[in-house]
């Protein structure tokens, strides 16, 4: 009984990671990355291709991409394909694209949503800019100019301003 229980782990143990292998996620970014080249240079056809034609025909009317996914795929970044959840089918097509895009235009359209713009709040916020711009004219007129610390780059470059340079100067006027 024992030694069943233990083949039967080992079998599950095998068994993960051979579908662990099936996802091939270098592959997955490769096919997502191919879709997005045809995609932006415009060659939909082509790049339909690497769709399962169940998401494709959603994303279709008729013999052409409805514009709302055109309009998505030219906002996705090369750069953030590889977090992107996809997973490839068993020939080799992007499972999951459609949800990616349908996300990607529900953020779009909710950020156009929520910019509304109040005309007395860009009047209060002109009059708080230029209120904070006197206040710091008005300070910069009252601070008396400081002088600038040495800094080791002084000493460095012999700057005669820096405390060392000085000192350098000191010892030349009591040799002479």
């Amino acid at each position: 009984m024992f030694r069943l229980l233990i083949l039967c782990a080992i079998f599950s143990i095998v068994a993960c990671r051979s579908s662990r292998s099936a996802v091939d996620p270098d592959k997955t970014t490769d096919v997502m990355i191919t879709f997005v080249q045809r995609a932006q240079a415009g060659f939909w056809r082509e790049a339909m291709e690497n769709v399962t034609p169940n998401e494709r025909e959603e994303m279709m009317e008729g013999s052409q991409v409805m514009q709302e996914y055109k309009d998505a795929v030219n906002r996705i970044r090369l750069s953030t394909i590889k977090n992107m959840d996809l997973s490839l089918d068993k020939k080799g097509r992007l499972v999951g694209l459609k949800d990616i895009l349908d996300e990607s235009n529900g953020f779009y359209k909710a950020s156009d949503e929520n910019v509304v713009i109040d005309p007395s709040k860009l009047e209060d916020l002109a009059a708080w800019r230029q209120k904070r711009e006197e206040e710091a004219a008005k300070k910069a007129s009252e601070e008396p100019v400081k002088e600038e610390k040495s800094s080791w780059l002084d000493a460095y470059y012999g700057n005669t301003k820096s405390v060392v340079g000085g000192k350098r100067e000191e010892a030349k006027e009591e040799d002479d």
